[in-house]
């Protein structure tokens, strides 16, 4: 293992958590006005080592592991009060984004001959619901009020060669997935892939008038009207009509790739439409992009957008192993506090897994360490909250030693042919 990469990325990790800035973070959301049995710093350290092995389901088990930690233990009562609180929510929040702007390191990288090199940032977006106790559907209403009559959702950018939350925000499941998409000025020189949920002609037309790419998977329904035939049905039979009508026209067995038009406003946006069949589920999968035809042809869009799924490896480990929506309480803030807790607690996992792959050069699995990293993250955090820093160098170096040795990705090469790797990326330290 290199000392000098393993130092730096220590670096990273004592400041997203400096107890300083903890407690200064605890007074700014008035979780902490004066000094009581509640201490931000042994609160945050119990909740990431009761999320950490995805079992937590029972405020009961919160205070056992704060008082497990505390040299002042908490009744259950006022634990409940205080997590009651709306500076509890808030807390956790500020807490969540400060760690996220720190444990970033970038892992992936443009190949010489590879696609997207010609990009700053190439971001990921897309939402996760889930419901929430029926008390909260005031707040929280969800959108199939029958089954589910309280929901919220996670609506997340996510910046895939350094595996960066750039945004997150939680909101009811009912509000517009769309308004949560970045601010087009932002995406100059950058790529947006995104679900046929966030697209809007509207705002992909201010995208690439800023001077940003975008690559989105459209709708029948938005019907835009085709101009053009690069690869596909003959264009007799298609151009100059809707979507809709020319639908049946199009190719099975080859992508086609067709210039289509849709009207905003008083302008037009005129981009591409790669349209391929989908056998598994018996229907056409169009993606609108604007991405030059002679560099990414139809099948690159679709490895290119393929890089999604990503995002959905992410909301797995959410919901899988940092114990996302395990909570059923009708007090918002605890709900809010502990959405955020475990973002926060899969953020750590991640940010070990990718410290593991750069100072050992070996490519790591994010779901394995996701599964696994609870063994060695209570020893770590047991060194962070120590007198000193001399236990922290030799906890820290022994995780990274442990996740290298068994959260190991199980099929490079394969990653290589059809994964994440197939459109050119290749790690950084390769």
């Amino acid at each position: 293992m290199k000392q000098a990469q393993a130092s730096k990325l220590l670096r990273r990790f004592k400041q997203a958590f400096c107890e300083e800035t903890v407690a200064r973070l605890g007074r700014s959301s008035g979780l902490l006005k004066r000094e009581r049995k509640m201490v931000p710093m042994t609160l945050v350290m119990s909740l990431l080592r009761c999320f950490a092995n995805g079992q937590c389901t029972a405020l009961a088990d919160l205070q056992r592991s704060y008082n497990a930690l505390s040299a002042t233990p908490m009744a259950y009562k006022p634990f409940h009060n205080q997590l009651s609180k709306q500076a509890f929510s808030r807390f956790m929040q500020d807490l969540t984004s400060h760690v996220l702007s720190r444990l970033v390191v970038e892992i992936l990288k443009p190949g010489r001959t590879g696609l997207l090199g010609e990009f700053g940032r190439v971001l990921l977006q897309d939402g996760s619901s889930f419901a929430i106790h029926p008390a909260l559907k005031r707040p929280y209403p969800g959108r199939f009020n029958t089954v589910s009559p309280a929901a919220v959702e996670l609506h997340v950018t996510w910046n895939l060669c350094c595996e960066q939350i750039e945004q997150v925000v939680l909101t009811p499941d009912t509000f517009s997935e769309r308004a949560e998409l970045p601010p087009p000025a932002t995406l100059r020189g950058d790529l947006l892939v995104a679900d046929r949920g966030y697209i809007n002609s509207a705002y992909l037309h201010a995208v690439a008038t800023h001077g940003g790419a975008f690559l989105m998977r459209a709708q029948v329904k938005s019907n835009p009207m085709v101009i053009a035939v690069t690869q596909g049905p003959r264009s007799s039979r298609v151009v100059g009509k809707p979507l809709q009508a020319v639908v049946g026209q199009l190719a099975k067995r080859r992508p086609n790739d067709l210039t289509v038009c849709w009207s905003v406003g008083r302008e037009q946006l005129c981009c591409r439409l790669v349209s391929y069949w989908n056998a598994k589920a018996r229907q056409f999968v169009h993606l609108a992009t604007n991405l030059p035809a002679e560099r990414y042809d139809a099948e690159a869009v679709s490895q290119v957008y393929s890089l999604r799924w990503q995002i959905e490896i992410l909301f797995k480990e959410w919901k899988s192993h940092a114990s996302l929506r395990a909570f059923s309480t009708a007090k918002a803030p605890i709900v809010e506090g502990m959405i955020w807790a475990a973002i926060l607690t899969a953020a750590v996992k991640r940010y070990l897994a990718h410290s593991a792959q750069l100072v050992a050069r070996v490519p790591t699995s994010t779901l394995r360490a996701a599964k696994c990293a609870w063994l060695v993250l209570g020893p770590l955090l047991e060194a962070v909250t120590a007198p000193g820093s001399a236990q922290l160098p030799a906890a820290f170096m022994a995780a990274l030693k442990f996740l290298s040795d068994n959260a190991r990705r199980a099929h490079p090469k394969r990653d290589k042919r059809s994964g994440r790797l197939a459109v050119g990326l290749q790690p950084c330290w390769a």
